[in-house]
């Protein structure tokens, strides 16, 4: 069961505040623009999730040019001002079914942000069709290996300064591949919850999703780096190409 109340702009609203503070150098934006930019073929990069556009001036100094799709007009407003961007939920895209794009890249577990098999493999379907022949989607995100044998519950502290403490409650439930969360931050003039949800899918089980939305894999590594993926990585970017 999911977060009650929680739905497509959920995270974005409640994390679009804090989010280049907290999470802006999560991963290498250099890295996943210089690997990113050597999947594509002609045309724009589709980001989803774009969120504050972390990675829109490593992707465009690596030459792409690039659309953000996200569900939270609180996370697009703190995007580059002259970023194309489209708000829309990453399960029900306004996009008409012609190929553009060179490539769509869903960086750091977006994909998972849906909350079913079913939603992702609607974005998959979506991505397939408005991708050029050869266009590449690239996804990073977890495998799921390190939450398996995770405790079903948790709470501990996240982040602590002397005006702020962010404590860090989860929920696993290994049978539907979910894990949900507040950070609820206290601080002196008062408490904000940010909640979040991730339905991960496994590398094999998103293998599957893509070849019903008319994709192929094409690579697989254990980061952006293009280091050998492993039975036990707990991470992988996967490249799925549009024949």
């Amino acid at each position: 069961m999911g977060v009650q109340g929680f739905g497509p702009s959920t995270y974005g609203d409640g994390f679009a505040d804090v989010y280049n503070d907290w999470y802006g150098t999560i991963t290498d934006a250099e890295a996943t623009a210089t690997f990113v930019a050597a999947c594509r073929a002609d045309g724009p990069v589709l980001e989803l999730g774009v969120g504050s556009g972390r990675l829109v001036p490593a992707l465009e100094a690596a030459g792409c040019a690039v659309i953000g799709l996200d569900a939270s007009a609180s996370m697009l407003t703190q995007c580059p001002p002259d970023l194309a961007t489209i708000q829309a939920d990453l399960a029900s895209l306004p996009l008409r079914p012609t190929p553009f794009a060179g490539a769509a890249v869903c960086a750091f577990n977006t994909l998972f942000n849906l909350p079913t098999a079913e939603t992702q493999l609607s974005l998959l379907q979506q991505i397939a069709s408005v991708l050029v022949s050869g266009g590449a989607l690239v996804i990073e995100a977890i495998t799921g290996a390190a939450l398996i044998d995770g405790p079903p519950q948790s709470v501990g502290v996240s982040r602590m300064t002397a005006s702020d403490l962010v404590l860090s409650a989860t929920l696993l439930d290994t049978d539907e591949q979910t894990i949900q969360g507040q950070h609820v931050e206290i601080t002196e003039t008062g408490v904000k919850m940010r909640p979040w949800l991730l339905r991960w899918t496994t590398p094999d089980q998103l293998d599957q999703l893509a070849a019903l939305a008319g994709l192929t894999l094409a690579e697989r590594f254990a980061d952006w780096d293009r280091s050998e993926f492993a039975a036990d990585s707990e991470k992988h970017i996967s490249v799925y190409r549009r024949p």
